[in-house]
């Protein structure tokens, strides 16, 4: 936006035309007020040497000898002719509001296009969450049912330790004649006694195994399954600490928001005065707008890393889970002898790939949808990966000049105590009549650290590089009174600082 204000200067009241003077001369004075309306304010964009910083500054202002002569220019040769005083203010005041529709049209666009994408973003975070819970439950499941498969089995060998231990050959064909018990034949018997010491062996090895199924159970398994979900319920908790903190920021940002759009209501509707400057209540919103960004990007970076905590995981407890039925097996052998398919079983269970089951479990395409896989490399042109830990909101405007900046200066204040401290400070001068510093290069997301109204300032230069200005605060009960000390590079600038601040600062082009 190109903004013009009509620089006609309070004071130069000038006499009446003569009634007698041509009516043409008059038509031609006020053809030419009309052409050159606008001219002697022109506010241009500063060279953009920073694409980060998108600021549009009065380059220069017309000095009030050359207003003089560019009004004897239009009247000469008629006699002076009157300024209309409400006229110009009527001018100015148009002109900024137009510079703030303008800014509110942009940062109106921005939310809208900024809460989009947020949404998009965090709908796709909660869906591939809730998906790798949904593995996890699955997981877990099957932890239970390993479980219960031992325990049972701890109770069908109990059974048969038994039965081993009250099953004896040895008593067949002998008499029992009170404590003595006579065999019949002996060659038999000691063939007998050959398969009790088979089944009594066999019944140590069973209470090898109980015991075995019962120290995997409780040792590993159950001790596996409660880390597990114990690392799992940290993470949920962690993703519940982002929803919250989530939505209170976006609270935030709706009430400052809120707030800046009342602020224009009440300038264009109700015809009302602002009484606070209407950048920084868009700085407000913008810093409030992108904390939200930064936490949204965050909370991305942070399902990428719990994603692959979950896959380690699953990882070590798929792994424990194939060790232990090869150690099942084979404990089955011991007791119970070697059977055919014993071989084929060992070798499938060895031949099991963990890394790569869990990967492919675990993998983009298994967890996100085809619509979501799209959405991310066609819509936003990314990689998942970054689209989730790089997110960002891009504004469209960042590098137009802002309408709501008058001009920009670069500085050094100090804030010492005791002595000079000086620190890079980045000077705005808003439309509505305020003096911002910032530390550093402000941007559209910078928030400024002091803000002064330019009504009845003064100032004082201290040296050639030195200025000092003293700004009047309004208070409840009376007005304070707060120094400021800025260093410039050049005496140039400071100079040009002292004629811009002199010229636009005492209320001769009020844009509020």
């Amino acid at each position: 936006m190109s903004d013009q204000f009509d620089q006609s200067q309070e004071g130069i009241v000038q006499n009446e035309v003569p009634e007698n003077r041509d009516q043409e001369l008059l038509d031609q004075v006020a053809s030419r007020q009309n052409n050159e309306k606008k001219q002697n304010f022109q506010i241009e964009e500063e060279d953009e040497q920073d694409q980060n910083q998108p600021v549009g500054a009065i380059q220069e202002v017309v000095k009030p000898e050359e207003i003089k002569k560019n009004v004897s220019q239009i009247s000469s040769p008629l006699q002076p002719i009157m300024i209309n005083k409400a006229e110009t203010k009527r001018i100015v005041h148009q002109a900024a509001l137009e510079r703030k529709t303008e800014a509110f049209e942009q940062t109106k666009s921005f939310e809208l296009h900024r809460s989009s994408q947020i949404f998009q973003h965090r709908q796709l975070v909660d869906s591939v969450w809730a998906r790798l819970q949904k593995v996890v439950a699955s997981s877990d499941e099957s932890m239970k049912f390993l479980v219960s498969f031992m325990k049972q089995r701890v109770e069908q060998e109990e059974q048969q330790l038994k039965y081993s231990q009250n099953a004896q050959l040895s008593k067949l064909f002998k008499d029992f004649d009170g404590k003595i018990m006579q065999c019949n034949y002996p060659e038999f018997s000691k063939a007998v006694r050959t398969i009790d010491s088979a089944m009594e062996r066999q019944t140590d090895q069973i209470k090898i195994f109980i015991v075995w199924i019962q120290n995997q159970t409780r040792e590993r398994l159950e001790q596996e399954m409660s880390n597990f979900t114990n690392q799992n319920r940290d993470l949920i908790n962690s993703y519940n600490r982002f929803k919250k903190t989530l939505a209170d920021l976006d609270k935030e940002v709706t009430k400052y928001f809120n707030k800046y759009d009342k602020m224009y209501q009440n300038m264009t509707i109700k015809g009302k005065k602002p009484q606070k400057d209407f950048l920084r209540a868009e700085l407000k919103y913008k810093q409030a707008a992108s904390r939200v960004v930064i936490y949204q990007r965050e909370f991305g970076t942070w399902l990428l890393n719990s994603w692959n905590e979950i896959k380690l995981l699953e990882v070590q407890r798929l792994d424990l889970v194939t060790h232990t039925l090869i150690e099942f097996q084979n404990q089955i052998m011991n007791v119970y002898g070697k059977i055919p398919q014993n071989d084929s079983i060992i070798a499938a269970l060895n031949g099991v790939k963990v890394q790569q089951e869990v990967q492919t479990l675990y993998s983009h395409d298994f967890v996100l949808t085809k619509q979501e896989l799209e959405f991310i490399q066609t819509e936003q042109q990314q990689e998942l990966v970054k689209y989730f830990q790089s997110f960002q909101v891009i504004d469209k405007y960042a590098e137009l000049s802002h309408p709501l900046i008058l001009k920009q200066f670069s500085a050094q204040r100090d804030v010492g105590t005791i002595g000079k401290t000086w620190i890079e400070t980045g000077i705005i001068i808003t439309v509505d009549h305020y003096f911002l510093t910032f530390d550093g290069k402000p941007t559209r997301f910078s928030r400024p650290e002091n803000k002064y109204p330019l009504d009845g300032m003064k100032m004082t230069t201290r040296s050639p590089l030195e200025l000092e200005i003293q700004f009047i605060i309004p208070g409840l009960v009376m007005d304070s009174k707060k120094k400021l000390l800025i260093q410039f590079k050049k005496s140039d600038e400071l100079e040009e600082m002292m004629y811009f601040l002199d010229t636009v600062g005492q209320n001769k082009f009020a844009l509020n």
